[in-house]
């Protein structure tokens, strides 16, 4: 089934021979296809794909499911300026983010377009994105974007339950949008990484007073690959220059983003209970922020108000937990007092 009202988009770089043919194949078994399909080669020199025998297989595949598709030179200077053009080139009613590593179930346009379809004040709507390599679900993933340096977004999370979830933001690299909710466009001022673009791209549509969702259940694959896309060796220093340009949104939009305060207790239950004891102060000290212990034994704090009490695993996804030993602690201060002593001395002084 063929849908006239969704353009499909993918900009690509370093990744004809890996990941982008996985992309395509999973485009074209969608069971709800886009009538058309964009293809921005952001590569330096741009190659025939004709020429090559696996895209001649998978373009004469797109044509007999009637997916028309073009291939476009990209703007080469990262894939936020491809986002844009597409913006000036699709006709349709709904645009279909991808990137050139994601992998669709074959139900994905379908859920999306099912439910953006149906209720005119959604902007967008995402699936989970999530990485086969990796399991950083957490219980605090948050897509509201005072959480923003939470660092755990909802779409990571491997939730099989179908429900749709209303959010600030989304974080992820995919998604379906209402092309009038995009027409306030991307901020091209961010380098060729383009981060946080898809936050400040989205949030936007908040602001201008559209829906967003997030529909678990439906599951897209990011198949990170590391050589292509967004790789380069001034990589780091990119980040930093767009995290700077983020935080005057930040400013601008007057968000209170909430601090995070993680403290895992990889330790016995005698520990925990020395712990307990020490939290009234170490809440004191860290009144302005949020209190997530990492607990062995949970059971220790139940009724304890103003904490997040999540598992030692769960934990790990927040901070490297081997380094928040008390004993090394007080090994290294040369301890003489007691255990609650030293975790006050560590967490609330």
């Amino acid at each position: 089934m063929i849908t006239d009202k969704v353009t499909a988009t993918v900009s690509t770089k370093g990744r004809f021979s890996t990941t982008l043919p996985l992309v395509l194949t999973s485009l074209a078994n969608q069971t709800l296809k886009p009538y058309r399909l964009i293809i921005y080669d952001d590569n330096d020199v741009m190659e025939d794909l004709r020429e090559n025998e696996i895209y001649r297989n998978i373009f004469t595949l797109l044509n007999r499911m009637n997916i028309n598709w073009e291939v476009k030179p990209g703007q080469r200077k990262g894939q936020i300026w491809n986002h844009q053009q597409a913006l000036t080139d699709t006709t349709s009613e709904f645009i279909w983010r991808l990137d050139d590593d994601n992998i669709m179930e074959t139900n994905t346009l379908s859920e999306l377009y099912t439910h953006i379809h149906t209720d005119p004040k959604i902007g967008a709507v995402g699936p989970l994105i999530l990485d086969p390599k990796a399991d950083i679900g957490n219980k605090l993933a948050s897509n509201k974007i005072e959480d923003i340096f939470l660092g755990m977004n909802i779409q990571w999370r491997d939730i099989s339950t179908r429900s749709f979830i209303d959010v600030d933001h989304l974080q992820g690299s995919t998604f379906l949008f209402r092309k009038e909710a995009g027409k306030h466009g991307y901020d091209l001022k961010l380098s060729k990484v383009g981060h946080r673009e898809e936050t400040i791209f989205t949030y936007e549509m908040v602001r201008a007073g559209w829906k967003l969702v997030v529909l678990t259940g439906v599951k897209t694959w990011h198949m990170r690959y590391g050589a292509g896309g967004i790789r380069s060796n001034n990589q780091i220093k990119q980040f930093q220059d767009d995290e700077a340009i983020f935080m005057e949104y930040i400013k601008k939009w007057n968000i209170k983003t909430k601090q995070i305060k993680v403290i895992p207790l990889d330790s016995g239950i005698g520990d925990h209970y020395a712990f307990r004891a020490a939290l009234p102060d170490i809440k004191e000290k860290n009144k302005n922020a949020k209190l997530i212990i990492g607990a062995c034994y949970p059971a220790v704090f139940e009724g304890e108000e103003g904490i997040e009490v999540i598992s030692i695993a769960d934990c790990a996804a927040f901070v490297k937990v081997s380094e928040f030993n008390i004993y090394a602690w007080m090994d290294h201060n040369n301890w003489k007092k007691t255990l609650t002593e030293a975790y006050k001395a560590a967490y609330a002084s």
